[in-house]
Order: C-alpha cells, then sequence, then structure tokens
C-alpha cells in the first residue's frame, strides 16, 4: 500500500470504531423512516445500502493510514484517493492528548489528538491507537523536543543525544471525592437539566391537570422546588463525581497534564510556556466554602477565526489558602500576596447609580398601565433600592494591580473573577473612551493577549491620567521583554 518498513499502522480496531461512528451517523434518519414507513414496505432493508459506502471507506482508511516517526519530526499519512502527508515537528507539539470512552478502555485502545497551537482543531488525529503506541508517541515527543532545544543551545552539536533522562513528574492537585463532590454542588449544573425538563412538562401540558395558578398547582410549585433544591444538586454531585473521577493535575518537564473521568477519560497537556493568562473563579458557594476554581487561557487560534484555546479547569476546585503557591506554580510570573490592588476612579459609584435610577424609572413607569400608579411606585421603590446597592458592591469590587512582571484585574461581587497576565504575553494596549467617559474625564484600559478571544483585561472607570499613564507604561514593559510562544 505504499507503507515505508519505519510506517507504523493504526489499531485494526479502528475499523469497528469507525463503522460504528458511521452507525450512530445512520441511526437517526434510519429510525425516521422506519417510524414513518408505511406498514409491510422493506424500508429497513433499502437503507442498509447506504451503509456500504461508508464500510468500504472505513477498511480503506484504516489500509491506507500509517504514522511514523522521523528524526525531527512525526508524519501522518492518510487519504484513499487524496493523499495528504503530515510532517510536525517535535518542537511545535504543543500536546499530546488522550480521550477513552468505556469502548475505548475495554479493549485497550485509545483516540490520539496532536496539538501544535496553531489553530483551535487538532495537527493531526490518530484513531484509534494502543495504549503502548501513546505512551511511545509521547516518550518520542519530548525526546524529540529535548534534542531540539539541546541542538538550539549548542549548535555546534553533530546529532541529538541518544538518551534523554527522563524528567521528574509533580502531582499539583489530586481531587478527593469530598473535593470532586463540592465541585458539582457549587457548579450545580443539574440545575440545567430540571429547568429543560420543567419546560417541557409545561410545554406537553402535563401540569395542567394541577389547576392554574391557584391553591391547586401546590404540587407544581412543589415539583419546581424540589426539582431545583434537591434533584438539581444530586444531579450535579454526581455528574461531578463521574466526570472528575480520579482528577490529576501534574507536571513534568514544563508541561501541565491533566487526566480524568471514569466513564470517558481524558487525558490534556498544557505547556507551561503557552500559558498567556491565570483566571480565578469564585461563586458564593466557594466563598462560603472558602474555594476558588482556576482556568488557564492559551495561545493558538481557530478555525472560527477566535484566537483562543480555553482548556478545562485546571483547578476544578481548590483551596484558597492554597490558591497563591498554585498559581506562582503555573504561572512563575505571578505572585498574588505581592499584589497591591488599586481601585478605579470613585465617580464610578455616581455613574452607576445615574444608570441604576433610569432602568428603576423606566421599568416602573412601564408597568403601571397594568399594577397602577401605587404599585407601579412600590417597583420603581424596589428597583431602585437594588440598583443602589448593586452598583456600590460592583465598584467596591473592581480593582487593579500592576507588577514589573503582571498585571492583574478583579471584579464581581455575587460572582468573583480575577485574572493575571504576564506582561511578556501582551500583544496590545488600548484605551477606550465611551461618550460618558469624556464626559467625565475618563476610559477603560484593556490588554489584549495572543490567547484571547476578546480582551484579556478590561478595566473600566479609570481617570483619564491614571489610565494613560498606565497605558504608557504597560506598552513600554511589554516591549522590553521578548515574547515566546
Amino acid at each position: 500500500m505504499g507503507a515505508m518498513p519505519s510506517d507504523q499502522r493504526f489499531h485494526p480496531l479502528t475499523i469497528v470504531f469507525a463503522l460504528g461512528g458511521e452507525l450512530r451517523n445512520f441511526l437517526f434518519p434510519a429510525v425516521l423512516a422506519l417510524m414513518t414507513a408505511s406498514p409491510g414496505n422493506q424500508t429497513e432493508r433499502f437503507l442498509l445500502v447506504f451503509l456500504v459506502p461508508g464500510a468500504i471507506l472505513a477498511v480503506a482508511r484504516y489500509f491506507f493510514s500509517t504514522y511514523r516517526y522521523d528524526a525531527t519530526e512525526l508524519v501522518v499519512r492518510s487519504g484513499v484517493v487524496f493523499k495528504n502527508e503530515r510532517h510536525i515537528p517535535y518542537a511545535r507539539i504543543q500536546s499530546v492528548d488522550a480521550v477513552q470512552n468505556v469502548l475505548h478502555r475495554l479493549f485497550g485502545v485509545v483516540d490520539v489528538k496532536v496539538q501544535t497551537g496553531t489553530t483551535g482543531e487538532a495537527e493531526a488525529t490518530l484513531s484509534v491507537l494502543p495504549l503502548s503506541a501513546l505512551d511511545e508517541m509521547r516518550q518520542r515527543v519530548f525526546e524529540g523536543r529535548a534534542a531540539t532545544a539541546a541542538i538550539q543551545m549548542d549548535p555546534a552539536a553533530d546529532a541529538p543525544a541518544a538518551h534523554v533522562p527522563q524528567p521528574e513528574t509533580r502531582t499539583l492537585l489530586q481531587l478527593s471525592m469530598r473535593d470532586r463532590a463540592l465541585a458539582g454542588l457549587l457548579d450545580n449544573r443539574g440545575w440545567v437539566v430540571i429547568g429543560a425538563g420543567w419546560g417541557l412538562a409545561m410545554e406537553w401540558g402535563l401540569l395542567a391537570r394541577f389547576g392554574d395558578f391557584d391553591a391547586g398547582a401546590w404540587p407544581a410549585y412543589a415539583s419546581v422546588l424540589v426539582g431545583l433544591f434537591v434533584i438539581a444538586p444530586v444531579l450535579s454531585l454526581c455528574w461531578a463525581l463521574i466526570r472528575l473521577h480520579d482528577f490529576q493535575l501534574t507536571l513534568r518537564a514544563g508541561d501541565l497534564r491533566t487526566e480524568f473521568g471514569a466513564l470517558t477519560r481524558v487525558t490534556a497537556t498544557i505547556p507551561l510556556r503557552r500559558i498567556q493568562a491565570v483566571k480565578i473563579h469564585q461563586g458564593l458557594g466557594h466563598v462560603w466554602t472558602h474555594r476558588a476554581s482556576v482556568r488557564v487561557e492559551t495561545a493558538g487560534g481557530s478555525a472560527k477565526g477566535r484566537a483562543t484555546t480555553e482548556r478545562e479547569w485546571v483547578a476544578p476546585i481548590i483551596g484558597v489558602e492554597a490558591l497563591p503557591s498554585f498559581v506562582s506554580t503555573i504561572l512563575p510570573e505571578a505572585d498574588l500576596n505581592a499584589l497591591a490592588w488599586m481601585k478605579v476612579d470613585g465617580r464610578a459609584f455616581y455613574r452607576r447609580r445615574v444608570v441604576a435610577s433610569v432602568t428603576a424609572v423606566v421599568v416602573g413607569a412601564a408597568t403601571a398601565p397594568w399594577l397602577g400608579v401605587m404599585w407601579a411606585g412600590l417597583v420603581i421603590g424596589i428597583l431602585l433600592a437594588l440598583g443602589l446597592v448593586s452598583a456600590h458592591m460592583y465598584v467596591a469590587s473592581l480593582g487593579w494591580a500592576t507588577t514589573d512582571r503582571v498585571i492583574a484585574f478583579r471584579s464581581g461581587w455575587l460572582r468573583r473573577s480575577t485574572i493575571v497576565v504576564p506582561l511578556a504575553k501582551i500583544q496590545a494596549v488600548e484605551l477606550d473612551e465611551s461618550p460618558f467617559d469624556r464626559r467625565h474625564h475618563m476610559a477603560s484600559l484593556a490588554v489584549d493577549t495572543a490567547g484571547a478571544g476578546g480582551r484579556s483585561v478590561d478595566i473600566p472607570y479609570l481617570s483619564r491620567p491614571v489610565a494613560e499613564d498606565a497605558r504608557t507604561m504597560l506598552a513600554r514593559e511589554a516591549a522590553s521583554t521578548v515574547f515566546r510562544w
């Protein structure tokens, strides 16, 4: 088939999994056709004909797909009619990620995705490989990157080293069952399931039997309360226990590696050098339990034009006391304890107060024809009070800080968010002024990185001189550092 002696084929089960994919795509239209077909016809036999081309193509792809390891690159060949040979230098490989569902684990195989960070898609997808091949690929890539780095440091070297010592693996985070359960409760994605289920029940009229909005409708109201505050948390807890099963975050040779999953086992790698920003999130539950969640933003693009590749949480849940040490490990430039937080301009509360007041009056006036003047006045009062409290809390939560190595911004009082960006990763610094900003001699300071789909940092309500000084400083610091992908 044109394969070189050093070329390796995928696992023979590639054919089986490919057929399974074809069958899965074929299943829904087949079921729909059978349900709408008249009795006694032979629709099911006719539909089977459409599986034949997919089966033939799956077998052909197996025999025409190979990969091999050259001295400095991974070479992947594919294509039956139109041949494709992709050369991926080891030095450019950002990660070798793996996904195992239940069937993969049953047969001891794995889907492998080779990422270079140039696009949001995998540079190469190898499906399906034995587990031993995954270990070999990771070892080859590591040795190839280390050898390339050695040659760059010593151009006079004749050849790569024959043996590269294995780096030490350090465990940064390992979630216990209690941690995973707490992460599920704090995330509480079960609310989405319960809300969707209740919406379908209303759409299908299942709740109509309980009557309209009167005393006879108490079973419907009770179902909502039980769903939201009992069933939803239980669903979220169970989902987290399954999805985050045996979650581990390790650091090896400058690469973060996350492994998790009971049914589908996911392994993903994030090189430290690719991290553009660290994002820390805290909801009310996180604050009450002294926990936080951490996500990283990495460099890379996507097919949709976005320039961001955000991975899973590197820390779905972590104690606040361990946060500074954890962040400084994955982002050595950052020291959370050394950040001197500064407030935004004091006039920010006045501007938010005006917005809250206008909103309360407009909404209250709009309800007057239905509620009457007295009740509309009550609505205005309630909205005004809530708006003023929210404005005060929001402005009080805003803060920003700079050091000689990072810029940080925090915001939110119900859901707190903190983002830390190294100055060496800054791509652009902007000053934005709305008409209201110009009226009050204020501006917003924005920072872009190579990993931001939008802006990594956007600090509002700064006085114009402060914003200009910060922009000048950040631009100068960013220009004086060497950007590294």
